[in-house]
């Protein structure tokens, strides 16, 4: 018996173990895993923002199908009802039949069909403007899929920023806690005074108030990353962010970019979209200048009671109508459609000399983040040379302990400066890249 409840005891200690372990690995595979072209990714299927755009679509594609529908014939089923009173007057009608006569019941019941053959090509047009509508709606939904991946990458990058800030920070601490050591070992033995220990916890304390800073800024930096990809802040825990490898980034041409630009910006093609759509609605409303024909057939049940059962009424018709006179209306409207449509064209060379701009100053700020961060390179190696330098000749006792934390102050901010300016010659790239009309992140 006492053996059975040791076997039992054993089973139960390696099933609770196994239970242990295997929950540790699932928490382990639930750690989401993320590159910046994920990111962007899913930002562009779960935005809000993007999604409204993309029902804005769909609303003029309806729009337009509505528009085409005045093509096609209309057909109705008719319930009509109609009552006349009236009186003949003369000698010679009996009585009874004048009062019988009087009294006039009329219900008719059937199909009626209308159809406008010919409307002076304002529905065709109207239809033309409809689609080049649709095309405008398609460019508008992918210069905000560009936003939302420039957000994204900014985002994204904002946060490997900070996170590069905290690592330097936590490099800082530890060369603080160095020199507090060094300067503890010459206080010990007589070589410097007291105040060398003081001002070396002193920059101790700096040093790890810094690297506080930096730990919970880049937390707040993340969970703006995830707001934009529509995911909840607590996922940040089980949220790891890869970094982006600098080889990806290749120098671009100014030239090609200002061509590709003004063939692949949304916006542009958009306004260019706005003026044809606007050139079919001036000839849409230039049809009413033209007669319209219409056509109507209808079959009707014809009787003096509710359901009309006894006679059949069938009718067959065409109708034009000319406008002789419409009170100056039609030449108004067509005034004022050619008005929009000259404010249209002026709009769009704005928009090009703006785009212009934009990718000439995004070309130039690129080349200075570039140039910035390799000099900010080249300055951080010259103080890692002159720390280490210093750092001998204090304990040598050639040097002071204000020469050393003033090298090490220099190298701290040496280290802050690359991390800073290597993601924001990698943001510079993106938004170049914007500019020119390719999605940050993607393109």
């Amino acid at each position: 018996m006492r053996k059975m409840k040791n076997i039992l005891f054993s089973i139960f200690l390696v099933s609770f173990f196994i239970f242990i372990s295997l929950s540790f690995y699932s928490k382990a595979q639930a750690k989401r895993v993320l590159s910046l072209k994920e990111a962007v990714s899913i930002a562009i299927s779960q935005n809000p923002e993007v999604s409204a755009a993309i029902k804005e679509k769909e609303s003029l594609f309806f729009k337009k199908n509505i528009v085409r529908a005045e093509f096609f014939p209309k057909l109705y089923l008719s319930y009509n009802y109609n009552y006349q009173k009236k009186e003949e007057r003369g000698k010679n009608i009996p009585i009874l039949d004048r009062i019988l006569d009087r009294h006039q019941y009329r219900h008719q019941f059937g199909l009626m069909l209308t159809w406008n053959v010919f409307s002076g090509f304002s529905t065709w047009y109207a239809y033309q403007e409809a689609l080049r509508l649709v095309e405008v709606s398609d460019a508008l939904v992918k210069a905000k899929i560009q936003d939302i991946a420039l957000r994204v990458v900014s985002a994204y990058l904002d946060y490997l920023k900070t996170k590069s800030l905290y690592e330097a920070s936590l490099n800082d601490v530890e060369d603080a806690k160095v020199l507090l050591k060094l300067a503890q070992k010459r206080y010990e033995v007589g070589l410097s005074p007291l105040a060398d220990v003081l001002n070396a916890e002193a920059k101790l304390k700096e040093s790890e108030a810094n690297s506080i800073k930096y730990k919970y800024t880049a937390e707040i930096a993340k969970t703006n990353l995830l707001t934009l990809l529509n995911l909840s802040v607590l996922e940040a825990k089980d949220t790891e962010l890869l970094d982006f490898p600098e080889e990806l980034l290749t120098d671009p041409d100014f030239e090609s970019l200002l061509s590709l630009a003004k063939k692949k910006r949304p916006e542009l093609l958009a306004k260019e979209k706005e003026i044809l759509a606007q050139e079919n609605r001036i000839k849409s409303v230039k049809g009413e200048y033209f007669p319209t024909i219409d056509l109507f057939t209808s079959l009707y049940r014809v009787d003096k009671s509710f359901f009309p059962e006894r006679d059949s009424e069938f009718t067959f018709g065409i109708k034009i109508n000319l406008p002789l006179f419409t009170g100056f209306s039609t030449p108004a409207k067509v005034s004022a459609e050619r008005a929009t449509l000259e404010k249209k064209n002026f709009e769009k060379r704005a928009l090009e000399l703006s785009i212009e701009q934009e990718v000439f100053s995004a070309y130039q700020t690129y080349l200075t983040k570039k140039e910035y961060y390799f000099a900010s390179l080249a300055w951080l190696k010259k103080m890692e040379e002159d720390y280490r330098m210093v750092k001998k000749r204090y304990e040598n006792g050639l040097a002071s302990i204000v020469d050393l934390t003033t090298t090490l102050a220099r190298l701290s901010q040496a280290r802050s400066q690359v991390a800073t300016s290597r993601y924001d010659w990698y943001k510079s790239y993106f938004v170049l890249k914007r500019s020119a009309g390719f999605i940050p992140g993607l393109e």
